[in-house]
């Protein structure tokens, strides 16, 4: 027969109300947990089975198992994350006994495990304070010494009846004394400044760690009710806001002609003071901390300044789905395989979300570091092309175009370019906006040489009447030094009169588009290996004699 479920979830009047009590007197509640105890508490552990990362946020699933008395009782799920929400508490089971209410409260008393390298790390800095401490006072005692030498030796030189023989000995004392104080306190500062330096670094790493430091916990607090004993198994879920994922990416070109292999990668970070060790990982494009309320728009008068109806902060947590485990293989040859770089997972599309389901178990501490999880590769197609703006930047630069990216369930990103095996740079893949063709910089391309040069039959000046006229022309020679034709888009510009009495007019265009509102000239020219290639472009501006117009 299948065990019935469990009534209740945590929702209702009265499980509100006892959470509002239990929060507003905490230190009532855990200064009395032997009384709890005795009124029939019982503490059950649970372990962390999935965790659904949001970009902002984290939902955690925990099941427990424990046996449930006949009548009413109190179970007590400890261990929890110090800053669940708990609103979204949910508790669902399995068992012959049904759920009365669900309450939230934070245990002070019992804090989450400390990492042991935390604890060494306080210990060591503890030793090494109390070192320096040490050290400063002999610093101290050596400092005194000196002041109290110098006061006795100002005192004895004012005695009369001293002898020369006396006088003598007393500053043959004071000198070598005072060598032996110098001497004491050189060796004591070199010893504060490499104490202080440790201390720094000591400090320096335990901030680091920080997010490993021990915290209070939050407990979930169940009433209960059975017939009679029995068997119960629980699934608890609850939000959590110190956990986050970043999409980032690794773009590596290995040559132009060839196909582009994007790996998408997630930078996930735990700081919710719960490891996640071997849970069921997902990553979700969702944000529950902003809200799903859409803002509503009011009347706008000029009186008055535009205001919006502000969101609801309500969070509605859907349940976590169960992840399908990754089945074990083996491969006989696996000695000669590549290493496998991306993480099998399955790409769920919800309704307002996606989903990245990784599908083997994964360990990420609640070290509060971002740690890198491999979620997916792809094989992009992409067309190679330079680009050259020689007036800014003789360098042609390489940039790869990739279409059909929009069905790869991408989201914007900061990417790591490759080009050739060799790191080129950071690049951002700018998703959101409608564009069909993808654009990637791989970087500065040293085989392909551009000069820009001003001709020397140019900046002629005529003037005539009241006008002058100027001339200026410019040529451009691009050489291919590769052992490949490369297709390359050159791009200049003439300028565009700022009013009338100016005039501009482009002489000689040399070949290129030419873009009458903005001035722009582009080649799109093709250069086989080896090739020079030249053009160039001229313009003449008439302006009044008297007006200053700067004109290249």
């Amino acid at each position: 027969m299948e065990t019935p479920e469990a009534i209740g979830y945590f929702r209702g009047e009265r499980s509100t109300m006892r959470t509002s009590y239990l929060l507003f007197i905490p230190l009532f509640s855990f200064l009395s947990t032997a009384a709890f105890a005795a009124d029939g508490e019982k503490p059950v552990s649970s372990t962390i089975t999935a965790a659904k990362v949001f970009l902002n946020g984290a939902q955690v699933e925990r099941s427990a198992k424990a046996t449930v008395a006949a009548g009413s009782g109190t179970l007590v799920f400890t261990g929890l994350a110090e800053r669940l929400d708990p609103q979204s508490i949910q508790v669902t089971g399995k068992g012959a006994y049904s759920i009365l209410s669900v309450a939230h409260r934070i245990n002070y008393l019992s804090e989450s495990p400390n990492k042991k390298e935390v604890d060494d790390l306080q210990a060591r800095i503890k030793a090494k304070e109390h070192d320096t401490n040490a050290e400063n006072n002999a610093k101290v005692v050596w400092d005194l010494e000196e002041q109290l030498l110098l006061k006795n030796t100002a005192i004895a030189g004012q005695q009369n009846g001293v002898s020369a023989s006396q006088l003598q000995a007393v500053n043959d004392y004071v000198r070598e004394r005072l060598k032996t104080i110098k001497a004491g306190q050189l060796a004591q500062a070199e010893k504060l400044v490499q104490m202080n330096e440790d201390l720094t670094k000591l400090r320096q790493q335990l901030q680091q760690l920080k997010g490993q430091a021990a915290r209070p916990t939050s407990e979930v607090v169940l009433e209960v009710e059975a017939a009679a004993s029995a068997a119960a198994t629980f699934t608890i879920s609850y939000f959590v806001s110190n956990a986050s994922w970043t999409p980032a990416y690794d773009l590596r070109a290995t040559g132009t002609g060839k196909p582009i292999e994007l790996t998408m990668k997630a930078q996930v970070v735990n700081g919710t003071g719960e490891d996640w060790d071997k849970v069921a990982l997902s990553l979700s494009s969702g944000n529950p901390t902003l809200g799903g309320i859409m803002p509503q728009i009011h009347p706008w008068t000029l009186s008055q300044p535009y205001r919006t109806q502000g969101l609801l902060n309500r969070v509605d947590h859907a349940e976590m789905q169960a992840v399908p485990s990754m089945a074990k293989s083996k491969d006989d040859a696996g000695a000669t395989l590549d290493a496998i770089r991306q993480v099998p997972n399955t790409v769920l599309q919800r309704t307002t979300t996606m989903e990245f389901s990784i599908d083997a178990p994964f360990s990420i501490p609640a070290d509060g570091v971002a740690h890198s999880v491999s979620v997916t590769e792809h094989t992009i197609p992409a067309t190679y092309k330079h680009y050259c703006t020689p007036k800014l930047d003789r360098d042609a630069f390489l940039y790869a175009r990739t279409t059909g990216w929009e069905d790869m369930n991408l989201l914007p990103g900061v990417a790591n370019v490759f080009f050739e095996g060799t790191y080129v740079g950071k690049s951002y893949l700018d998703l959101d906006q409608p564009h069909d063709t993808l654009d990637i910089s791989l970087g500065r391309d040293k085989g392909i040489t551009v000069e820009r040069v001003k001709r020397k039959t140019t900046n002629e000046k005529a003037v005539i009447g009241s006008k002058r006229t100027v001339s200026v022309g410019w040529d451009i020679t691009v050489r291919n030094t590769k052992s490949v034709a490369v297709d390359l888009e050159l791009r200049d510009q003439y300028p565009l009169s700022p009013r009338s009495e100016v005039e501009v007019k482009l002489e000689d265009k040399g070949g290129a588009d030419v873009n009458e509102q903005t001035g722009m000239l582009t080649w799109k020219i093709t250069v086989a290996p080896k090739e020079t290639k030249k053009m160039g472009f001229g313009y003449t501006v008439k302006y009044p004699k008297d007006m200053p117009v700067v004109v290249e």
